[in-house]
């Protein structure tokens, strides 16, 4: 169970987002109402969680970072400014990086040895991006799409996680979960996907994964639940994309939480055995 901590307005729009970065400061915040309601649901049918907090979120509520790590759940890195990888150099990914782990692992106190890039905006082109993180110091990613979609997509990357050989350390990456159709890649396991899909398809899913012993991973905005954030004035096919279902998804997570038993990845790399498990993938070699 993972929760990317980004805001309403963490949007991604051309070479920004649907905010540009200066205005961040004077618009309406959010995330502090919501994830409190996330942390009550986890609590309740007793799910470990890893939280991928932007650095900027984590500047501005620090005490918000705090109250994750005493409910017992992973934080770990979302970049500084939620900017996609591929809209951004070497030079530029390296510093935004460093940023938003500086901050956290400074709140946590702690080591934060995981990542998520916004858009899952790892590619075919951004590969070169794990030999960042894993110099870094991180022990895993979760940023690679395997299907198609708008944003960052890697169609043809392993659907299982996988040991990423770099030319210093060893990272390994969790692709998102994906239901492979043979002639078309399904998800439903987060963000506006799961807002969309019903409960019982969602639960029908997760079930044939599970039962082909493959990683189920479902991410999480507190935006896909919170009623109350200021509306974006989109054309209709991305109001429906971005707003379809928000007051029935907070009921559905709790469901789906209570249905499965969820983890944090810093616990799933606890085990020895699922390590040992996992297929090596050289970057290029696709």
């Amino acid at each position: 169970m993972s929760v990317d901590v980004e805001e309403w307005f963490h949007i991604p729009s051309g070479l920004d987002n649907i905010l540009p970065f200066d205005q961040w400061d004077q618009a309406t915040q959010r995330v502090q109402d919501v994830i409190p309601k996330m942390l009550d649901i986890f609590d309740r049918n007793k799910v470990k969680a890893t939280f991928f907090f932007l650095g900027w979120i984590a500047e501005k509520h620090p005490l918000l970072v705090k109250e994750t790590l005493r409910h017992g759940h992973e934080v770990a890195v979302h970049g500084y400014a939620h900017k996609l990888i591929y809209n951004q150099s070497k030079k530029e990914f390296n510093e935004d990086v460093y940023r938003a782990k500086s901050i956290l692992e400074n709140q946590a106190g702690k080591s934060v040895i995981g990542y998520r890039a916004p858009g899952f905006s790892i590619t075919p082109q951004t590969e070169w991006a794990f030999d960042i993180l894993a110099n870094h110091g991180f022990k895993y990613d979760s940023s690679i799409f395997p299907g198609n979609r708008d944003f960052g997509h890697y169609n043809s990357f392993n659907k299982e996680p996988v040991i990423v050989k770099t030319a210093s350390n060893d990272i390994i990456e969790f692709p998102q979960t994906l239901i492979d159709f043979g002639f078309f890649k399904l998800s439903c396991f987060g963000g506006g996907y799961f807002r969309l899909f019903p409960r019982f398809f969602i639960k029908i899913m997760s079930e044939r994964i599970i039962k082909n012993n493959r990683p189920l991973i479902i991410y999480m905005h507190p935006r896909d639940i919170d009623i109350n954030q200021p509306k974006i004035h989109f054309p209709l096919v991305k109001k429906i994309r971005f707003y379809i279902n928000i007051a029935k998804t907070g009921n559905k997570l709790y469901n789906i939480t209570r249905d499965f038993t969820f983890k944090s990845f810093d616990t799933v790399l606890s085990d020895v055995s699922f390590i040992e498990s996992l297929e090596q993938y050289n970057i290029g070699m696709l």
